[in-house]
This record gives C-alpha cells, sequence and structure tokens, in this order.
C-alpha cells in the first residue's frame, strides 16, 4: 500500500542523528568535551548514523515516501538532570520522515541520557498534538540496549530469573506505548526483531579474535535474553496489536530455536549466503569464523555496516509490502562482456547508455551499489530501465539483485539502438558498477564500449 509518510522510533540501530546533535550540543557547553562513540564524520559514521550509510528504516522510507528519514533533536529533549526541556521555545519539527531514535534508548529507561520509549513516544504526541497520520508508516526498532543492560561485557549476567522478568516488563511497556499511539491513529506498524545482541564483536572485550570462557558466558546469556525478549514481541505484543485492529508487520531478524522448540530465520540468517559469497566464502567460513570476518557485518563492534543495512532493508521491504523475495547474485567476473563505473551526483538523476542491440539477442543488465559493492558512498537503491529509440520502456527493475540493486535480463526485439538508463529511487545519490553481458547470441557481437554493434 502507499503511505503518507514514515516515522521511527528506536536506538543505535535507527538513531540518525539524534545522538549525536544531543552530544554536540553538550560539547558546546562549557567543561564539557564529545562523549567517546558519538556517531562523527572523522570516525567514519555518515551524517550522524551509527554506521556507514543508510540505515534499513532510512532505505524503507525512500522507498515509501522518496526520501530518508530526518533526526528531530531537540525537540522534546529534556534534561535528565533538571527534567526540563534543553529548547523549549523549539519549534516543531515538520516532515513526513521524522525519526524520534536515539543511540543508547531502551525501552524502559536505565541511567542513559537519551529518550527511552515513552519519551520518544510523549515528544512525538506533542508534535502532532495526539493526532498521528493514520496513513503513515511507523517502524519501532528496540530491544538491544535493555538486553546489554542484563548481559553486559565487562560484567558477569544478571540471573535467568531476575532478567526474565525485567524482559517481561520490556515487553510489558513496549505494548502499551504502542497501544497508546494506535489510540490517537497509528495503524501501519513494523516491528523489527530483536539482533542477536551475543554476536556483536563488543563481546570480544580483549580483541583477540576469540572468545575466553568468560567472553563466552556472557556472549552465551546476551544470546538467550535476546531470543527471550524477540519471543514475547512475537507472541505478546503483535497479536495483542492485531487484535486492536492494527496492521502490523513483525519482521524476524534472527535466527533461532525459541523455548517451546519453533524455529525462526530472520533477516539478517537469510542474507547470509549472499553476503558470505559476495566476499568470497561461504556462509559456513563467514559464519564459523564470526569475529575473524566480522568487519563483513559490522561497521563498528556493535553496529552494522551499511551493506548489512541494506541487505537488512531488503529483506524487511518484502515482508512490509508482502512480495516475493528476489535476490539474484551478480554475474561473475567471466561473465561480464562490459563494465562502467560512474555516480549519480544529484537526486532524481539519470546516467545513460546506448546499445546497439541485435533481434533476438538476450542481454543481461545490473546495477550495483551499496548491496554488492559494500563501499562507502556507493548508490543504496538503484534502478535500472531500457527505453526503445523512442524513449519508450521496454523493460525495467528495482530490487531483482541482491538487496536493493538492480538486474535484468532483456531480450531484443527489433535490430537498433536501446537507451539503458542508470539511476537510483528517491532522492539518494552514490557511486554505482554496471555490468552487462550478452547471454545468448542470434548473431556476433563484440561489447567493447558503451554499445554492442552487430557483427
Amino acid at each position: 500500500m502507499a503511505y503518507t509518510g514514515v516515522f521511527v522510533f528506536g536506538d543505535s540501530l535507527v538513531d540518525v542523528g539524534n545522538a549525536l546533535g544531543l552530544a554536540e550540543w553538550y560539547d558546546d557547553l562549557p567543561f564539557t568535551a564529545l562523549p567517546d562513540g558519538a556517531p562523527t564524520t572523522e570516525a567514519g559514521y555518515f551524517e550522524g548514523r551509527f554506521s556507514n550509510g543508510y540505515t534499513f528504516v532510512d532505505l524503507i522510507a525512500n522507498k515509501a515516501i522518496g526520501a530518508v528519514t530526518d533526526p528531530i533533536f531537540p525537540f522534546g529533549y529534556e534534561d535528565p538532570w533538571l527534567g526540563v526541556p534543553i529548547a523549549p521555545f523549539h519549534g516543531d519539527p515538520s516532515g513526513n520522515n521524522l525519526n524520534y531514535a536515539y543511540g543508547g534508548a531502551h525501552i524502559r529507561r536505565g541511567d542513559e541520557a537519551v529518550p527511552d520509549f515513552d519519551g520518544q513516544t510523549d515528544a512525538f504526541k506533542n508534535a502532532v498534538d495526539n493526532e498521528a497520520d493514520p496513513n503513515a508508516l511507523y517502524i519501532f526498532t528496540f530491544g538491544g540496549n535493555d538486553v546489554r543492560d542484563l548481559a553486559s561485557t565487562g560484567t558477569d549476567p544478571v540471573l535467568q530469573a531476575e532478567a526474565y522478568a525485567e524482559l517481561q516488563r520490556c515487553a510489558d511497556k513496549f505494548l502499551r506505548e504502542i497501544e497508546q499511539l494506535i489510540d490517537i491513529g497509528v495503524h501501519n506498524i513494523v516491528i523489527t526483531g530483536l539482533p542477536d545482541v551475543g554476536l556483536i564483536p563488543h563481546y570480544d572485550r580483549d580483541g583477540d579474535g576469540v572468545l575466553n570462557a568468560t567472553e563466552q558466558m556472557r556472549s552465551a546469556a546476551a544470546t538467550e535474553y535476546s531470543i527471550y525478549l524477540d519471543t514475547l514481541f512475537r507472541t505478546q505484543v503483535v497479536p495483542a496489536l492485531k487484535a486492536l485492529g492494527a496492521n502490523v508487520t513483525y519482521v524476524p531478524v534472527m535466527n533461532y530455536v525459541d523455548p517451546s522448540g519453533n524455529v525462526f530465520t530472520g533477516a539478517l540468517t537469510a542474507n547470509l549466503p549472499a553476503l558470505a559469497a559476495l566476499h568470497g566464502m561461504t556462509t559456513d567460513e563467514l559464519t564459523q569464523n564470526w569475529l575473524a570476518n566480522k568487519d563483513i557485518v559490522f561497521f563498528d563492534h556493535v553496529h552494522p555496516s551499511a551493506q548489512a543495512h541494506a541487505l537488512l532493508a531488503s529483506y524487511m521491504q518484502a515482508m512490509i509490502a508482502g512480495t516475493s523475495w528476489v535476490e539474484t547474485m551478480p554475474l561473475a567476473d567471466g561473465q561480464v562482456d562490459y563494465r562502467s563505473a560512474g555516480s549519480i551526483s544529484a537526486p532524481a538523476e539519470d546516467d545513460s547508455l546506448v546499445v546497439a542491440a541485435v533481434a533476438g539477442t538476450t542481454y543481461a543488465f545490473e546495477l550495483l551499489g551499496t548491496s554488492s559493492l559494500g563501499t562507502a558512498g556507493s548508490l543504496a537503491d538503484p534502478s535500472l530501465r531500457v527505453l526503445d529509440a523512442n524513449g519508450n520502456a521496454l523493460s525495467s527493475d528495482d530490487d531483482s539483485g541482491i538487496g536493493f540493486d538492480s538486474t535484468l535480463t532483456f531480450t531484443a526485439s527489433a535490430t537498433g539502438n536501446l537507451t539503458v538508463q542508470l539511476g537510483a529511487v528517491g532522492e539518494l545519490t552514490g557511486s554505482y558498477l554496471f555490468q552487462a553481458a550478452v547471454i545468448a547470441l542470434s548473431s556476433t557481437c563484440t561489447w567493447d564500449r558503451p554499445s554492442c554493434p552487430a557483427g
């Protein structure tokens, strides 16, 4: 369905600049300094995000409404020590792509200085005067920090009974907060499942690439508690919200067996075969040497890379849209007849290549970006179109490649020039790699430039 807006609530997985804005605000005060771990450009982070590129909520929003999400800081932020707004006269945030998430946020407040779930929803309700857009999409990504508090990397985990009780309180609060949003008009809801917190490289405290007995114990507890909270989301929160008439999509992230023995495959696990292959290894080689290969999935010791975000986003988008999730690996080096690198430098810009097509010949075209290349600054959601000499569209593709990359196979019905348009969805820009190959010849064809003359 078409959405009129996308609004996001969550933690560092989906924060697009609120925590950085807060850190910079405190940095401007006398006798303070920007905190360690702030997602600065100098540290390689992208525009306030805890990654080197767009997050999965950015890409879902861009797909839905043609724009990535925007931070709202300092709106609604209250000083945690004084309990007063730091910008009391700051106007309501405007736009249909607002992101209320803060890095470090919990479902239930701990000692963090950022708004928890209640604080974020209060800010939203204030901004919309308790009248939410029923046709917008609302994305909720929480729980990782609540789990990490119970299974710290630096201390022994909280005992299971106490941890389970706290996670149940988290699930109860999570449900109550979303119920209150439904009361003011929220209808279309996406709840992302818990990632496997035990897999984050930060559990390798000594950085030697191997979990010792203590590190393994803490990591295992984080995995157990991630599964438990995810199970509560799936079995308690989602059914309760659906019973209220909400349109709820729950997107699992990790692969696990729940306490009842049910097996679930999540977005990350589903993408592992492609991710491993893109980096020249098998899935087993990737997962059995997880810490040694951590840079394939993670940008830092906690957060996914832009490539992992793009792959997660494509899986989530398919679930939200109710469409098939199609993944096609890029052409292998030996298959490629023509290759060209370029970039989309402005929103809605298109690059074009002219192909002298031969009737009956089948061509493969693909436009690779973040999902396949995994490089900073690459195009996060490429699109392809094939036009005839009169500018009529003959074929197009958006997401049939890996993640949000594009690929199509086209058989020319007549001999003559065709135009291949290379572009991007929404407001995205970045570098790309275009590849092409002749799949089936009707006559001799030499691909030695941006056209393939009949010979």
